[in-house]
């Protein structure tokens, strides 16, 4: 998660609201600040934020809308730049009036309310899905008893998914709008979301402030960036159970670090998987596992999955062009050792290879396959022989 806090702050007489934003550093929050590239003269109310932190939708009455209110999602840059606000189409705006958007942890999950799509009477929630394409799906009705023919409005969901918060004017309050708390039906839920929280130091055990970026495998595409806390070191992530991830942390003067990250079960904030992280120093003999780079077996050709972390090399390299490596491919025992050497010979060739079509200049770079000679856990586990079959990258020039 950012350590970004985004709220709104209106007029006395609430004629007018706009968008501020906060951020905890050194574990204080700082002064609220206006997001004065997405506030208007007119209101700007309800921000939701998505997880990765590069999603900000909002509720807003400008000018240019298609209804009385609509919602708006902005999206931030490398640079932490929000863009010009984007109005969500009509799938999701109507000539009425849509409020309270929020996105859940998974990224692609939106629950709102509306009065202009087909509901049970006043404002109703509604949730849609967006596809891989940015497309949103036809809002459905949360439906009774969530919605009655008073006004549902202000949705917030757990981020288990499970449960859900609202605010109604239902009868049997006390008073003329009240909280109510229920668990979602299963068929509006969002998708599984698990905290990861991480902690980056050096090899003395100092924390460390450093870029720290998720990466979907299947698609090369970043879904989150973040600084660590320049005080303890931490972050946190939520991520989807279903894909296969490449967490990637660097920092100027260290070597990169990347981890491979497979979800197997449901981590809830308060008991999230865990990782400490101890970045290595750009050193003449600094060596790092690269566990995301992947071959199918008994073969030396590269699965596309393992772009993420070549294409992680490409950028190291770019920026460090007075440093030469090492590829070292290693297999575990199994077959014969001229086999095993010469399997591994091809796979460090493989990642040798891909890196020169990236216009990498061949002085920076030496491979070497290892066979089975070099294990670094036990080859009588299934475990163990996974993690002998492994790519390393070396620094052996500074």
């Amino acid at each position: 998660m950012e350590n970004i806090w985004f709220l709104q702050l209106a007029t006395e007489k609430m004629e007018k609201a706009d968008l501020y934003y906060s951020e905890l550093k050194n574990n204080n929050w700082t002064q609220a600040k206006n997001l004065s590239e997405l506030n208007t003269y007119q209101w700007e109310s309800q921000p939701s934020i998505s997880a990765d932190g590069r999603m900000l939708f909002f509720a807003s009455e400008r000018d240019g809308g298609i209804g009385n209110s609509d919602i708006y999602v902005s999206f931030r840059n490398e640079n932490g730049n929000w863009s010009k606000p984007v109005l969500l189409d009509t799938t999701i705006n109507t000539k009425m009036a849509e409020t309270s958007p929020f996105i859940h942890p998974d990224g692609k999950t939106l629950y709102f309310c509306s009065n202009g799509h087909y509901g049970v009477g006043g404002f109703d929630i509604f949730v849609s899905r967006m596809d891989e394409n940015g497309k949103w799906s036809k809002p459905q009705n949360l439906g009774f008893p969530i919605n009655t023919t008073k006004n549902e409005i202000g949705l917030v969901v757990s981020s288990s998914g499970k449960k859900a918060y609202i605010t109604s004017s239902r009868e049997g309050g006390y008073g003329l709008s009240d909280i109510y708390v229920f668990d979602l039906p299963q068929s509006v839920q969002a998708s599984n979301v698990s905290f990861i929280k991480g902690k980056i130091i050096d090899e003395k055990g100092n924390p460390l402030a450093a870029k720290c970026e998720i990466i979907d495998l299947k698609q090369n595409k970043v879904i989150y960036s973040t600084i660590s806390d320049t005080t303890d070191g931490s972050f946190i992530v939520g991520l989807t159970t279903e894909n296969e991830y490449g967490l990637y942390v660097t920092k100027k003067g260290f070597l990169f670090h990347t981890e491979n990250i497979k979800i197997n079960e449901i981590y809830t904030y308060h008991n999230s998987y865990n990782k400490e992280i101890k970045l290595k120093r750009i050193e003449l003999g600094t060596s790092i596992v690269l566990p995301n780079i992947f071959f199918d077996t008994d073969s030396f050709r590269l699965k596309t999955n393992s772009f993420a972390e070549l294409d992680k090399i490409v950028d190291f390299l770019n920026q460090h062009q007075n440093i030469k490596i090492e590829i070292s491919g290693h297999t575990d025992n199994s077959g014969s050792e001229a086999y095993n050497k010469q399997l591994s010979e091809k796979r460090a060739k493989a990642v040798y290879t891909y890196l020169i079509q990236k216009n990498i200049n061949q002085s920076q770079l030496t491979f070497i396959g290892y066979g089975s000679t070099r294990p670094i856990a036990s080859n009588e586990t299934t475990e163990g022989k996974a993690m002998n079959r492994r790519t390393e990258l070396k620094i052996i020039q500074q």
